[in-house]
């Protein structure tokens, strides 16, 4: 077998070490048959006349009914057709195209892809599939495409993938605080998020999720969780969070933790640069990398966390991921520090002075010594 030059022009390192690694996919493709309209910028609305709607459906289902495994095809017809006008309220929205310059948008590849008329006629269009998209079904993703939309750039930013197996329950959960059902989505959260949504790029499906959240078209569940810090880059934001906590009842912390804190200051300087600075899919919105020591930062995730269990009993920041793993690098100091801030609960004066400061003179919560 005769060795493949083309092999030997491709880059010789993975690149993508964290994050997604953005491939092509035959099951992502989005394509647009010949004469059909398509946005000229992103997020720029989209007439379809009923043929070009049908013709649009048709083509990606038909597209969709080549692609196969193992000599078996990757979706029914049924998922087909939803997949299809999944794509279909994109194109409509302005969220794909395939005029959209991939580079501008910092991504190799463009999804939406345009068909001549060979390649429109070779799909066998003129043979209406758009029946596979009953009425129902259109009803049912008109309802809330929207938020679908959004869930999937809520859950790319936040877990810096489309779709894994373990973010099933994250979909669901957040889905159901939405007030929505599943019996209308017609698709998997796996499907939604690859084959349907998957070719709407980074950039173009955060603003997205930024300008409907601003125009307030998006549930209030996903409006809520738009601040979201986006993977590899929540640790620094959840221990501000914790010191901004911890300073209120034990002001003396600063002094104990003085470097660290000046650390902390430092990273989130830098990270407010760009939302999708320290980002694990930077490179996606062209945001820097900002790598930062999670050592350096282990003494305060250690403090926040030690107080935290010896404070609350079901503190979500004591279950944040982040939190937990850079917390791991200083035991020690945080066991102690942690110790000490969870006796203020037990010092009257104290508590007196928390709860009722206009009731005691010239009161000064004490610092804590953290061998008491």
């Amino acid at each position: 077998m005769a060795v493949k030059l083309d092999a030997l022009n491709g880059h010789h390192y993975l690149g993508t070490q964290e994050g997604e690694r953005l491939v092509r996919s035959p099951i992502n493709a989005i394509v647009f048959p010949e004469n059909c309209p398509s946005a000229n910028q992103p997020l720029a609305l989209v007439n379809f006349s009923q043929d070009e709607a049908d013709d649009f459906v048709s083509a990606n289902i038909a597209n969709l009914r080549r692609i196969q495994e193992n000599n078996q095809r990757v979706v029914t017809d049924q998922e087909a057709g939803a997949i299809a006008f999944h794509r279909l309220v994109a194109a409509r929205l302005g969220l794909v195209s395939p005029k959209f310059n991939a580079q501008n948008y910092h991504v190799d590849y463009n999804d939406a892809i345009q068909l001549d008329h060979d390649q429109t006629e070779a799909l066998g269009v003129i043979n209406n599939l758009a029946g596979l998209v009953p009425e129902a079904m259109q009803n049912d993703i008109n309802a809330n495409f929207v938020d679908r939309v959004a869930i999937v750039a809520f859950v790319f930013r936040g877990r810096g993938h489309h779709y894994l197996d373990d973010y099933e329950e994250l979909y669901r959960r957040v889905w159901r605080k939405c007030r929505y059902d599943e019996e209308g989505l017609h698709l998997s959260w796996q499907l939604i998020a690859t084959a349907a949504l998957h070719g709407i790029m980074p950039e173009i499906l955060d603003n997205f999720w930024r300008d409907e959240c601003t125009a307030g078209h998006v549930n209030g569940a996903l409006i809520k969780r738009f601040d979201v810090a986006p993977a590899g880059a929540a640790g620094p934001h959840v221990l501000h969070q914790g010191v901004l906590d911890l300073v209120m009842i034990a002001p003396g912390i600063r002094d104990r933790l003085t470097e660290a804190i000046r650390y902390l200051e430092q990273v989130l300087n830098e990270l407010s640069q760009h939302r999708f600075a320290g980002s694990v899919n930077h490179r996606y919105y062209g945001a820097p990398r900002v790598a930062f020591d999670e050592k350096r930062l282990g003494a305060i995730a250690a403090t926040i966390k030690a107080a935290l269990d010896q404070l609350t009993d079901d503190a979500p920041l004591g279950k944040s991921p982040a939190l937990i793993r850079i917390a791991r690098n200083a035991p020690i100091t945080g066991g102690v520090l942690g110790r000490a801030i969870g006796q203020i609960a037990n010092r009257p004066e104290v508590v007196e002075t928390l709860l009722h400061p206009m009731q005691v003179q010239n009161a000064v919560v004490p610092v804590v010594n953290p061998q008491q």
